[in-house]
């Protein structure tokens, strides 16, 4: 132990006692770190990498550490944006400030130069990083704008500030074996941000740039007479290219073409579906059923009807007929075509539902058209904030209509590209207000209108599920309690390799000597898998999924190489007739040094290696022989001694 790491003993010992206190710490001094003038004379990188350090060294969980940090941060700037915004021109005239005009100057030119970016840029820089939110405060940045840069740049300042503290703190070897790479993985993220918000004008410029071009080739109103009015809904959508709502629009149209091409050539789920649907059979225990069950209300038949006809009357209140039949036909459509769809393409649903009463077909989820084409509708009906909140307001919408269509994977009654088809569905029609509508660009919007939709919308779905009615939560399949036996593993991309084996009794263990259980999953032992020399027996093991649930027994042998181990996973499974069986499965790992990080090939085993494992354990519990049909192998060509999976 260093003589560094013997001064600190007391302190991480305290620490591991009293975890709690360790992020109140770290996060007032995050936030006096930042705070405006306290911040100019408080050492706060020296004091966050001890703090860093003292975590690492008391083993306490480090994402909590993460939140405290970023949440001190978020505080201190917004109370620093605070004061320039309230003091404006006479925070200049503050002592503290006078001893630093320097630091003013700075920050005044950053944001000149760099705008809302100035925010984040200014957080990483020692000398303006407490001034910089006091400043763009004073010159008038907009609170929302200032916020999303506030937010965004404590999620990043707070890893870079903490983690090579915590990385010395663990130990000083590991500190000085990853530090680089975990630098360079830092500075990656980072760029990566800079470059997203580089590149997403760019891309976004020219399409529109295209679009009208297009809009004004095709002229501003279809060619006249009555045969042609058929036009006006493609017409109206084309000229919509001119803006990003117009783009998003056609890539509904694509994502509904998409999957109903998929229902039509390829009506069995996808394999990643059956591992997705899977994952959350096994995860989906009381409290997640029950929430995601009184969310799903939302997208229900009746309380969707009662949202729109509460749209419709007050549209029709203020005189606004057109707007009001077209919202109407909208989430009609979706609805009505949502049924069509459902009960002309008899797609199965997850576990067999189809087959009983209470379920009809699977593709495309109503209850997403539904919730979908509903929120659309509102979004052509609300005023469009200034600059940065349309992306907000669009974010907030898409979110509501994520979580009641993922509400029903949850629950385990769609597959995931039901949710897609029923989404793209829904944007489509719900847009019809917006497509069909001639004159300016955006229209007199009625914030009203939508505001009562959306509270009968609330309580609709609240009574619905208060009353059970008319989708009780009785109706709905529970998780899975456990595993069944099985030749085949199925992992979250599809049907994966074979078991080796599926041997029966109350336990099992691995004969032959040399195996044990690998490093367990903390955040000093993955940060071992960013290390340039990378060791088999230090590594934690990768997951796998079988049925949506990890292994119940994972262990690891390691032979005279160091860079390649044997991997033997077993999960408990129980027959019918209550009988404790394990499905094992085993790989040889091979891990070589990578450029960021390891890499690693996985094989699968020679018979020569599998062959022991199926034999009579030494006790009295029982197995299953190779030849039983729950057992199965692969096959080898001759001279051929391992298979890549």
């Amino acid at each position: 132990m260093s003589g560094l790491e013997s001064a600190l003993e007391p302190l991480f010992e305290w620490l591991s006692v009293n975890p709690g206190w360790a992020g109140v710490i770290i996060g007032l001094i995050a936030l006096t770190e930042s705070l405006a003038l306290v911040g100019l004379i408080v050492p706060g990188a020296v004091l966050m990498f001890l703090a860093g350090a003292a975590v690492g060294g008391s083993n306490i969980a480090i994402l909590p550490m993460l939140l405290w940090a970023m949440a001190g941060a978020i505080v201190g700037d917004s109370l620093s944006y605070w004061l320039g915004r309230h003091y404006r021109d006479e925070l200049r005239t503050l002592p503290l400030v006078r001893r630093y005009p320097q630091a003013m100057n700075r920050a005044e030119r950053l944001f000149q130069r760099h705008g809302g970016k100035s925010v984040v840029l200014g957080r990483f820089i020692g000398p303006v990083r407490p001034v910089i939110p006091a400043v763009v405060g004073m010159l008038g940045m907009p609170p929302g704008r200032f916020l999303l840069a506030n937010v965004g740049s404590a999620i990043g300042w707070a890893p870079a500030y903490l983690l090579p503290g915590i990385v010395f703190g663990a130990s000083l070897a590991l500190a000085m074996e990853v530090m680089g790479r975990l630098v360079a993985w830092l500075a990656l993220a980072f760029g990566g941000v800079l470059l997203l918000r580089w590149l997403i004008p760019r891309i976004d410029r020219p399409l529109r740039l295209l679009g009208s071009r297009v809009a004004r080739a095709i002229g501003r109103h279809p060619p006249p007479g009555q045969w042609w009015r058929w036009l006006h809904v493609p017409h109206a959508a084309t000229r919509a290219l001119r803006h990003r709502e117009g783009w998003l629009w056609w890539l509904a149209l694509l994502g509904v073409l998409a999957t109903l091409s998929r229902a039509l050539l390829a009506p069995s789920p996808a394999g990643w579906e059956r591992g997705v649907v899977a994952l959350f059979d096994a995860q989906r225990g009381e409290w997640l059923q029950t929430s995601a069950w009184w969310l799903t209300q939302a997208g229900g038949t009746l309380p969707i009807a009662l949202a729109t006809l509460a749209l419709v009357a007050m549209l029709m209140r203020q005189g606004q007929a057109r707007r009001a039949v077209h919202a109407l036909l909208g989430v009609s459509l979706a609805i009505g075509l949502g049924l069509g769809l459902k009960y002309g393409l008899g797609l199965p649903r997850p576990a067999g539902l189809s087959a009983t009463a209470a379920w009809g077909s699977a593709f495309p989820s109503v209850h997403a058209a539904s919730i979908a084409a509903l929120v659309t509708a509102w979004l052509t009906l609300l005023p469009m904030p200034a600059r940065g909140g349309y992306r907000g307001l669009m974010a907030v919408a898409g979110l509501l209509v994520l979580a009641v269509a993922g509400s029903r994977l949850v629950l385990g009654v769609h597959w995931p590209m039901d949710l897609v088809g029923g989404i793209s569905l829904g944007v489509v029609l719900g847009a019809l207000p917006a497509v069909v509508a001639t004159g300016a660009r955006r229209p007199p919007r009625f914030p009203a209108a939508v505001g009562l939709s959306a509270a009968v919308l609330v309580m609709a779905a609240v009574g619905t599920a208060l009353l059970d009615r008319p989708d009780p939560l009785d109706a709905y399949p529970t998780g899975s309690q456990g595993l069944e036996p099985a030749s085949q593993r199925l992992g979250l991309a599809g049907p994966a390799a074979p078991f080796i084996a599926v041997i029966e009794g109350a336990d099992w263990q691995p004969p032959g000597e040399g195996w044990k259980a690998p490093p367990s999953w903390r955040w000093q032992t993955a940060l071992r898998w960013i290390s340039p020399r990378p060791d088999a027996a230090r590594l934690p093991v990768l997951p796998r999924w079988h049925a949506g649930r990890r292994p119940d027994r994972v262990w690891i042998r390691v032979d005279d190489n160091a860079r390649q181990r044997w991997v033997l996973r077993a999960w408990e499974a129980r027959t019918d007739a209550g009988k404790r069986v394990w499905l094992i499965d085993l790989e040889r790992a091979v891990i070589k040094p990578g450029v960021l990080l390891p890499r690693l090939r996985r094989y699968r085993p020679d018979p020569a290696v599998v062959d022991p494992l199926r034999s009579r354990p030494a006790s009295n519990r029982s197995w299953i022989p190779p030849k039983s049909p729950l057992l199965m192998t692969t096959t080898r060509s001759p001279g051929r001694t391992a298979a890549m999976i």
